[in-house]
């Protein structure tokens, strides 16, 4: 009979909730909006804001600039433009938050790599094979380049 240490199948499964937690998303769940919800709404409440302020800049007319004294100008577009940024900014920033529970995140996959052949175990056939391929592509086998010619002289 085993004694201690581990066991296969023991213990708690990943990711169960325990009955305090499951207890605990029951009543938020029946009280209102859950977590995810207010992210999601978060993020399309301030795109939808980033939308507007940008249609506003994109409406604004040289002639409406040209009344505000020249001081003012630049500091006017400088802000509209900064405020349309920083809702845009918000709305990432929730959209990164909801992200990880709206959508799956990609895993690993396992690469099937062969097996590098040692010389011994390829056959005749693969062999000759391989050497009538490399000659075909006119590199004329492993050391062809030097059988084939007259030896060098002797210096």
């Amino acid at each position: 009979m085993p004694r201690g240490g581990k066991r296969v199948g023991a213990g708690r499964k990943p990711g169960a909730a325990t009955k305090r937690t499951r207890e605990i998303a029951n009543q938020a769940a029946t009280a209102g909006k859950m977590p995810l919800e207010v992210m999601l709404d978060n993020m399309r409440h301030f795109a939808n804001m980033a939308e507007r302020a940008e249609t506003a800049l994109a409406e604004l007319s040289a002639d409406k600039i040209a009344e505000m004294p020249s001081e003012e100008q630049f500091k006017y577009l400088l802000a509209e433009v900064k405020k349309a940024a920083g809702l845009r900014e918000m709305a990432q920033s929730c959209a990164r938050d909801a992200a990880s529970y709206v959508h799956p995140k990609l895993s690993a996959t396992a690469v099937k790599v062969e097996e590098k052949r040692d010389r011994f175990d390829w056959t005749r056939e693969e062999l000759i094979a391989f050497i009538e391929e490399a000659r075909a592509d006119g590199d004329g086998g492993a050391g062809a380049n030097e059988c084939d010619r007259e030896p060098n002289q002797v210096h």
